[in-house]
Protein backbone atom coordinates (compact mmCIF):
# COMPACT_ATOMS: atom_id res chain seq x y z
CA UNK A 1 0.00 0.00 0.00
CA UNK A 2 1.27 3.75 -0.96
CA UNK A 3 2.00 6.13 2.29
CA UNK A 4 -1.57 7.94 2.64
CA UNK A 5 -2.06 11.49 2.69
CA UNK A 6 -2.35 12.67 6.26
CA UNK A 7 -5.21 15.31 4.47
CA UNK A 8 -7.26 12.04 3.22
CA UNK A 9 -7.38 10.39 6.99
CA UNK A 10 -8.23 14.16 7.93
CA UNK A 11 -11.40 14.37 5.80
CA UNK A 12 -12.02 10.59 7.02
CA UNK A 13 -12.00 11.65 10.30
CA UNK A 14 -14.65 14.69 9.64
CA UNK A 15 -17.18 12.49 7.48
CA UNK A 16 -16.70 9.64 10.33
CA UNK A 17 -18.04 12.22 13.15
CA UNK A 18 -20.16 14.68 11.35
CA UNK A 19 -22.17 11.03 9.48
CA UNK A 20 -22.30 13.68 6.67
CA UNK A 21 -20.62 14.57 3.28
CA UNK A 22 -21.96 18.10 3.52
CA UNK A 23 -21.23 18.69 6.95
CA UNK A 24 -17.78 17.53 6.91
CA UNK A 25 -17.28 19.55 4.00
CA UNK A 26 -18.32 22.72 5.67
CA UNK A 27 -16.21 21.77 8.63
CA UNK A 28 -12.92 21.87 6.14
CA UNK A 29 -14.35 24.50 4.35
CA UNK A 30 -14.22 22.44 0.94
CA UNK A 31 -16.92 21.38 -1.58
CA UNK A 32 -18.87 18.39 -0.98
CA UNK A 33 -17.61 16.65 -3.97
CA UNK A 34 -14.05 17.33 -2.74
CA UNK A 35 -14.45 15.49 0.43
CA UNK A 36 -16.45 12.65 -1.57
CA UNK A 37 -13.29 12.40 -3.94
CA UNK A 38 -11.10 12.21 -0.93
CA UNK A 39 -13.28 9.15 1.12
CA UNK A 40 -12.94 7.50 -2.44
CA UNK A 41 -9.52 7.47 -2.93
CA UNK A 42 -8.89 6.54 0.53
CA UNK A 43 -11.59 3.47 0.11
CA UNK A 44 -9.19 2.89 -3.19
CA UNK A 45 -6.19 2.62 -1.18
CA UNK A 46 -6.92 0.60 1.67
CA UNK A 47 -8.75 -1.76 -0.95
CA UNK A 48 -12.27 -1.57 1.05
CA UNK A 49 -15.40 0.65 1.45
CA UNK A 50 -15.29 2.90 4.61
CA UNK A 51 -18.80 4.22 4.54
CA UNK A 52 -22.44 2.98 3.42
CA UNK A 53 -23.97 6.09 1.54
CA UNK A 54 -27.31 6.54 2.08
CA UNK A 55 -29.66 9.46 0.59
CA UNK A 56 -28.29 11.86 3.57
CA UNK A 57 -26.40 10.65 6.12
CA UNK A 58 -23.55 7.88 5.87
CA UNK A 59 -22.40 5.39 8.42
CA UNK A 60 -18.79 3.45 8.43
CA UNK A 61 -18.51 -0.10 7.42
CA UNK A 62 -16.97 -2.44 10.24
CA UNK A 63 -13.28 -2.16 8.46
CA UNK A 64 -14.59 2.03 8.32
CA UNK A 65 -14.98 1.74 12.40
CA UNK A 66 -11.86 -0.13 12.90
CA UNK A 67 -9.98 2.53 10.85
CA UNK A 68 -11.85 5.23 12.49
CA UNK A 69 -10.73 3.86 16.02
CA UNK A 70 -6.87 3.75 15.37
CA UNK A 71 -6.81 6.54 13.12
CA UNK A 72 -9.01 8.96 16.03
CA UNK A 73 -6.41 7.93 18.66
CA UNK A 74 -3.39 8.55 16.42
CA UNK A 75 -4.72 11.87 15.67
CA UNK A 76 -5.28 11.96 19.83
CA UNK A 77 -1.45 11.15 19.96
CA UNK A 78 -0.65 13.87 17.38
CA UNK A 79 -2.48 16.63 18.74
CA UNK A 80 -1.02 15.81 22.19
CA UNK A 81 2.88 16.06 20.74
CA UNK A 82 2.61 19.29 19.24
CA UNK A 83 0.62 20.52 22.62
CA UNK A 84 3.78 19.19 24.08
CA UNK A 85 6.09 21.11 22.02
CA UNK A 86 4.28 24.09 22.23
CA UNK A 87 4.57 23.49 26.36
CA UNK A 88 7.83 23.24 26.04
CA UNK A 89 8.48 26.69 23.60
CA UNK A 90 6.43 28.35 26.04
CA UNK A 91 8.66 27.31 28.84
CA UNK A 92 11.72 28.16 27.17
CA UNK A 93 11.26 31.22 26.50
CA UNK A 94 10.97 32.42 30.23
CA UNK A 95 13.57 29.63 31.21
CA UNK A 96 17.44 29.75 30.50
CA UNK A 97 19.26 26.41 31.10
CA UNK A 98 22.81 26.90 31.57
CA UNK A 99 25.53 24.58 32.17
CA UNK A 100 28.86 25.80 33.92
CA UNK A 101 31.80 24.88 35.34
CA UNK A 102 32.23 24.74 39.20
CA UNK A 103 34.75 26.69 39.91
CA UNK A 104 33.19 29.57 37.98
CA UNK A 105 29.78 28.83 39.30
CA UNK A 106 30.03 30.73 42.80
CA UNK A 107 31.24 33.39 41.96
CA UNK A 108 31.87 34.60 38.88
CA UNK A 109 28.14 33.16 37.02
CA UNK A 110 26.59 33.59 40.65
CA UNK A 111 27.04 37.52 40.28
CA UNK A 112 25.78 37.60 37.10
CA UNK A 113 22.81 35.44 37.56
CA UNK A 114 21.88 38.13 40.57
CA UNK A 115 22.02 40.72 37.77
CA UNK A 116 19.88 38.70 35.60
CA UNK A 117 17.14 38.23 37.42
CA UNK A 118 17.04 42.00 38.69
CA UNK A 119 16.58 42.90 35.00
CA UNK A 120 14.16 40.43 34.21
CA UNK A 121 11.98 39.16 36.66
CA UNK A 122 9.85 37.47 34.42
CA UNK A 123 12.35 34.91 33.48
CA UNK A 124 14.25 32.64 35.36
CA UNK A 125 17.82 30.76 35.32
CA UNK A 126 18.29 26.99 35.82
CA UNK A 127 21.87 26.30 36.57
CA UNK A 128 23.35 22.70 36.13
CA UNK A 129 27.07 22.14 37.54
CA UNK A 130 29.20 20.12 35.16
CA UNK A 131 32.90 19.61 34.47
CA UNK A 132 33.55 20.00 30.75
CA UNK A 133 33.31 16.39 29.05
CA UNK A 134 29.40 16.23 31.21
CA UNK A 135 28.63 19.65 29.77
CA UNK A 136 28.94 18.57 25.40
CA UNK A 137 26.77 15.38 26.62
CA UNK A 138 24.51 17.83 28.01
CA UNK A 139 24.21 20.24 25.12
CA UNK A 140 23.93 17.77 22.66
CA UNK A 141 20.43 16.54 24.88
CA UNK A 142 19.75 20.04 24.55
CA UNK A 143 19.53 19.83 28.47
CA UNK A 144 21.26 23.29 28.75
CA UNK A 145 21.33 26.08 26.74
CA UNK A 146 25.07 26.86 26.84
CA UNK A 147 28.04 26.40 28.66
CA UNK A 148 30.45 28.63 30.46
CA UNK A 149 33.50 27.07 31.29
CA UNK A 150 37.22 25.81 29.78
CA UNK A 151 38.06 24.74 26.24
CA UNK A 152 38.36 21.37 25.26
CA UNK A 153 39.37 19.22 22.59
CA UNK A 154 37.12 17.64 19.87
CA UNK A 155 34.55 20.59 19.73
CA UNK A 156 34.01 19.76 16.05
CA UNK A 157 30.62 19.89 16.72
CA UNK A 158 30.06 23.00 19.21
CA UNK A 159 31.21 26.75 18.75
CA UNK A 160 33.72 28.15 21.45
CA UNK A 161 33.69 32.01 22.13
CA UNK A 162 36.72 32.81 23.76
CA UNK A 163 36.13 35.06 27.07
CA UNK A 164 39.63 34.91 29.30
CA UNK A 165 42.53 33.23 29.81
CA UNK A 166 42.72 31.75 33.32
CA UNK A 167 46.34 31.20 34.43
CA UNK A 168 47.48 28.43 36.61
CA UNK A 169 48.83 29.14 39.74
CA UNK A 170 50.39 27.52 42.47
CA UNK A 171 49.56 27.58 46.18
CA UNK A 172 52.76 27.30 48.24
CA UNK A 173 53.11 27.23 52.33
CA UNK A 174 55.70 28.65 54.22
CA UNK A 175 57.05 25.13 53.96
CA UNK A 176 58.28 24.89 50.73
CA UNK A 177 58.29 28.45 49.65
CA UNK A 178 61.72 29.71 48.40
CA UNK A 179 60.95 33.11 47.55
CA UNK A 180 60.27 33.13 43.73
CA UNK A 181 58.09 35.56 42.90
CA UNK A 182 57.17 33.16 39.36
CA UNK A 183 57.81 29.33 39.52
CA UNK A 184 58.17 26.86 36.50
CA UNK A 185 57.12 23.23 36.65
CA UNK A 186 60.89 21.87 36.92
CA UNK A 187 61.04 24.03 40.57
CA UNK A 188 58.27 22.16 41.90
CA UNK A 189 60.87 19.05 42.47
CA UNK A 190 60.13 16.65 44.82
CA UNK A 191 57.73 18.26 46.94
CA UNK A 192 54.50 17.10 47.46
CA UNK A 193 51.86 18.21 45.13
CA UNK A 194 47.98 18.63 45.29
CA UNK A 195 46.10 18.16 42.15
CA UNK A 196 42.52 18.06 41.22
CA UNK A 197 41.69 14.42 39.63
CA UNK A 198 41.46 13.93 35.86
CA UNK A 199 37.87 14.19 35.12
CA UNK A 200 38.91 17.80 35.33
CA UNK A 201 39.91 20.33 32.57
CA UNK A 202 42.93 22.15 34.53
CA UNK A 203 44.42 18.52 35.23
CA UNK A 204 44.35 17.51 31.67
CA UNK A 205 46.07 21.09 31.21
CA UNK A 206 48.69 19.98 33.51
CA UNK A 207 49.06 16.09 32.15
CA UNK A 208 49.53 18.05 28.81
CA UNK A 209 52.67 20.36 29.93
CA UNK A 210 53.60 17.71 32.13
CA UNK A 211 53.90 15.22 28.76
CA UNK A 212 55.54 18.16 26.88
CA UNK A 213 58.08 18.67 29.47
CA UNK A 214 58.99 14.87 29.68
CA UNK A 215 58.10 15.34 33.79
CA UNK A 216 56.69 13.55 36.52
CA UNK A 217 55.86 15.12 40.11
CA UNK A 218 55.39 14.13 43.30
CA UNK A 219 51.43 13.81 43.31
CA UNK A 220 50.63 13.49 47.10
CA UNK A 221 46.97 14.00 46.88
CA UNK A 222 44.74 14.16 44.06
CA UNK A 223 41.07 15.66 44.47
CA UNK A 224 37.73 16.37 43.25
CA UNK A 225 37.44 19.63 45.02
CA UNK A 226 39.47 22.73 44.85
CA UNK A 227 38.02 23.77 47.93
CA UNK A 228 39.73 21.03 49.87
CA UNK A 229 42.90 21.22 47.89
CA UNK A 230 43.30 24.60 49.28
CA UNK A 231 42.73 23.37 52.46
CA UNK A 232 45.62 20.95 52.43
CA UNK A 233 47.54 23.59 50.94
CA UNK A 234 46.55 26.09 54.11
CA UNK A 235 47.13 23.29 56.14
CA UNK A 236 50.87 22.70 54.83
CA UNK A 237 50.34 19.61 53.45
CA UNK A 238 51.73 20.06 49.98
CA UNK A 239 51.75 23.11 46.70
CA UNK A 240 47.89 23.68 45.16
CA UNK A 241 47.76 24.21 41.35
CA UNK A 242 44.54 25.13 40.46
CA UNK A 243 43.27 27.75 38.28
CA UNK A 244 42.94 31.29 39.85
CA UNK A 245 39.17 31.65 39.71
CA UNK A 246 39.13 28.76 42.78
CA UNK A 247 41.76 30.77 44.51
CA UNK A 248 39.65 33.98 44.12
CA UNK A 249 36.76 32.82 45.45
CA UNK A 250 38.01 30.81 48.72
CA UNK A 251 40.17 33.42 50.19
CA UNK A 252 42.14 31.04 51.71
CA UNK A 253 45.44 32.30 53.96
CA UNK A 254 48.53 30.03 54.72
CA UNK A 255 50.13 29.96 51.34
CA UNK A 256 51.67 32.37 48.68
CA UNK A 257 49.69 32.40 45.15
CA UNK A 258 52.76 32.06 42.61
CA UNK A 259 51.75 32.15 38.78
CA UNK A 260 53.89 29.55 36.35
CA UNK A 261 56.45 30.86 33.92
CA UNK A 262 55.31 28.57 31.53
CA UNK A 263 53.30 30.90 28.92
CA UNK A 264 50.47 27.32 28.37
CA UNK A 265 50.19 27.50 32.11
CA UNK A 266 46.83 28.61 31.24
CA UNK A 267 43.35 27.79 30.02
CA UNK A 268 40.86 29.44 27.78
CA UNK A 269 37.50 30.25 29.22
CA UNK A 270 34.71 30.87 27.37
CA UNK A 271 31.44 29.62 26.41
CA UNK A 272 30.18 27.03 24.53
CA UNK A 273 26.84 25.85 22.61
CA UNK A 274 25.89 23.37 20.18
CA UNK A 275 26.32 24.52 16.32
CA UNK A 276 23.03 25.66 14.97
CA UNK A 277 21.62 25.78 18.19
CA UNK A 278 19.23 28.88 18.34
CA UNK A 279 19.25 31.43 21.37
CA UNK A 280 15.95 32.64 22.79
CA UNK A 281 16.10 36.54 24.10
CA UNK A 282 16.45 35.30 27.44
CA UNK A 283 19.72 33.34 26.62
CA UNK A 284 21.44 35.87 24.18
CA UNK A 285 20.67 38.78 27.16
CA UNK A 286 22.32 36.31 29.84
CA UNK A 287 25.39 35.51 27.65
CA UNK A 288 25.84 39.37 26.77
CA UNK A 289 26.14 39.81 30.99
CA UNK A 290 28.56 37.16 30.96
CA UNK A 291 30.76 38.32 28.41
CA UNK A 292 30.22 41.91 30.78
CA UNK A 293 31.54 39.72 33.46
CA UNK A 294 34.69 38.42 31.92
CA UNK A 295 35.67 41.11 30.67
CA UNK A 296 38.21 42.33 33.00
CA UNK A 297 40.52 39.91 34.64
CA UNK A 298 40.13 38.07 38.16
CA UNK A 299 42.04 39.93 40.73
CA UNK A 300 43.84 37.39 43.30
Amino acid sequence: MSDINLKLLQSFLLVAEFGSFRRAAEAARRSTAAISMQIKELEDQVGMRLFVRQSKTVSMTPNGRLLYEKTARAMRDINDGFQSLADVATMRQSTVTIACAATLAPKRVGGVLTTFRRRFPDSSVRLIEAPPAAALEILQRQVAEFYVGPSVSNLKTFTFEKLTDEPLLACIPPEFDQGQHVISFEDLGDAPIILLDRSTAIRTLIDDILRGKDLTLNVAYELQNAFTALSFASAGLGIAMLPSIAIEMAGFKGFRVIPFKEPEAARAIGIIAEKGYVQHNYSEQLMRLIRAAFAAPPAI
